[in-house]
């Protein structure tokens, strides 16, 4: 595989192939490292994790930007994606496709600085997290958030301009695709939990027992349609009241507990950046059973981590197929042997001179 980038923020890329294995990317900070991640991240999944805003993405004042990518399988896939005087666009193999289809490309799995919040911040931040874990496994499943999206979006337009009369068809629409989405999300989370016990179990981490609990703001037996029905009926009154749902997967919740205590109550600054990183290694385990093998991309992997936990940490990644880390410590990488060291300068990348 390799992968060109073009004015994206301070990267001139062509071409870098890595090819299979693990690859640590060495630079100070500024050199561009995490910029080469989230270019490979925005290549495969259209999104950055830095920025809502494609135009942020472009090198200083500009406002055009380039990434192109070969993906090798069965037969090798072209991907391209960037911004030009008229506008984003995104090709699969010189054509436009479906995004279900571009989805389906190029699996991957990340950690960045900005996933802490999966752990310490806001509930949406770990639905969010979830959603992306089940669009990962099941691309198709894009089109059912995008459908509970538009009908949560109808109704709380017709709560805010005070008219209710007309919310029976959207609870009802709202309900089937409540329970599509709520199954969704519960089978991810069975799955991913199976993963991370197996994860940690590869380690030899002293970590206490990790727990991943999905909590329904709406409970009925089975995700069944009529039930959810039922419960967004009993609330009609006060919703119409407040003017906004009060109901529905939009307020669900995914409660990650360390022992017997929440885990962004307990744990140290490296135990919890260990644990992101255990989640990501259980992502791609889950992606794996998918058959749907995936690159991992871990930004400022070894932060908050002394050697010898980063070295534990490790372990889990060992029997992955394709690893990118970035880290401006090199001497703390001294147990991942197998890896492939790169040099990050100035926009480009090259081998680096000695292994560490």
């Amino acid at each position: 595989a390799q992968i060109s980038c073009s004015s994206f923020r301070n990267l001139e890329i062509s071409p870098w192939e890595p090819g299979p294995g693990h690859h640590l990317i060495i630079g100070p900070n500024g050199a561009g490292k995490t910029s080469l991640l989230e270019a490979i991240y925005l290549l495969a999944t259209t999104r950055s994790f830095r920025t809502a805003r494609l135009l942020d993405c472009a090198h200083h004042e500009g406002k055009e930007f380039h990434l192109e990518g070969e993906v090798a399988g069965g037969q090798r896939v072209n991907l391209q994606l960037g911004l030009s005087p008229t506008g984003r666009y995104r090709t699969l193999n010189g054509g436009v496709t479906s995004l279900v289809d571009h989805l389906r490309t190029l699996p991957v799995v990340a950690w960045t600085e900005k996933d802490k919040e999966v752990l310490s911040g806001p509930p949406e931040r770990r639905r969010r997290f979830v959603d992306q874990g089940v669009v990962g496994t099941r691309p198709a499943a894009l089109e059912t958030l995008a459908r509970f999206r538009r009908t949560l979006f109808q109704k709380r337009q017709l709560l805010a301009s005070g008219d209710g009369l007309g919310l029976r068809p959207w609870n009802e629409l709202l309900a089937s695709v409540a329970a599509e989405l709520m199954g969704l999300r519960r089978e991810y989370l069975e799955q991913l939990s199976r993963s991370l016990a197996e994860v940690m179990s590869s380690t030899d981490l002293d970590l206490p027992e990790i727990r991943l609990e999905y909590r329904p703001s709406i409970q009925v037996d089975g995700d069944d349609p009529i039930g959810i029905l039922e419960e967004l009926e009993s609330v009609e009154s006060s919703e119409k009241r407040e003017g906004r749902p009060l109901v529905g997967p939009q307020r669900d919740e995914v409660a990650i507990t360390w022992g017997q205590h929440g885990v962004r109550r307990v744990g140290s600054a490296g135990e919890r950046k260990a644990l992101g990183l255990l989640l990501t290694a259980a992502r791609g385990e889950v992606l794996v059973a998918a058959d749907r093998t995936p690159a991992y991309l871990l930004d400022d992997a070894d932060s908050e981590l002394d050697k010898e936990r980063l070295t534990s940490v490790w372990q889990a990644f060992s029997t992955s197929e394709q690893v990118f880390v970035s880290s401006s410590r090199p001497d703390v990488w001294e147990a991942a042997t197998e890896a492939t060291r790169w040099h990050l300068k100035g926009g480009s990348i090259k081998p680096a001179p000695t292994r560490l």
